[in-house]
């Protein structure tokens, strides 16, 4: 079956550029594969589709010969087109990054339930949160950039019992940020008994002369 890169992204085939990045945006989030640790096969699939349909739309030429072609026509052109194939081989997590780099950072914030645990929808309180301090370069909340970090925390595994991992959470670091904004990722921080939920994780951004790796 053909793919259908707007249903992928969920706009209109009538969809403006700026619809188009706001699609992507909800969906990229949305499947991204750190908010989907029980379903990570399929995150990682939709998470690569949803690369590929913002690859295509967002590129006036691809979109162009897509809606005109549809998915065959743009991956097996004619012997004679004057166009080549189109296969995509970029990286969705790079795609992700960069694109959350480049945002707006006063365009969503990313104090959001990124994590896949909605405030106020579970009735249990929350278990201990984790808060980092990230050290980021004047350079780089200026122009922007992505931050990996590694945290420390207790979850839970089979029959309830508590281990301890180190997990690697990606951060965007938008444009324009500034020392001291505090990022939330719900649900990424320690769990230790099923009588709670999982705590948040909380990344604060601390200007420094030079950023640590």
């Amino acid at each position: 079956m053909s793919k259908d890169y707007y249903a992928t992204l969920g706009v209109a085939r009538t969809a403006t550029g700026v619809q188009i990045r706001e699609g992507f945006r909800r969906v990229a989030l949305k499947w991204h594969p750190q908010r989907n640790p029980g379903a990570k096969t399929e995150a990682e699939l939709r998470f690569r589709e949803i690369a590929e349909a913002y690859d295509v739309l967002v590129d006036p030429l691809r979109r162009r010969v897509y809606d005109d072609l549809g998915e065959k026509g743009l991956k097996f052109p004619p012997a004679n087109a004057d166009r080549e194939a189109y296969q995509y081989v970029g990286d969705p997590f790079g795609l992700f990054e960069k694109f959350f780099a480049d945002a707006n950072p006063l365009a969503v914030a990313y104090e959001e339930d990124y994590e896949g645990h909605a405030p106020g929808l579970d009735p249990k309180d929350p278990d201990e949160s984790i808060e980092v301090v990230v050290p980021c370069a004047a350079a780089e909340l200026l122009d922007g950039s992505c931050r990996r970090v590694t945290v420390k925390r207790t979850r839970l595994g089979a029959e309830n019992k508590p281990y301890v991992e180190e997990k690697l959470i990606t951060m965007p670091i938008r444009q324009g940020w500034q020392s001291g904004m505090r990022v939330t990722f719900r649900g990424e921080g320690h769990h230790t008994t099923p009588k709670k939920q999982p705590g948040d994780l909380i990344l604060i951004i601390e200007e420094r002369p030079f950023a640590e790796n």
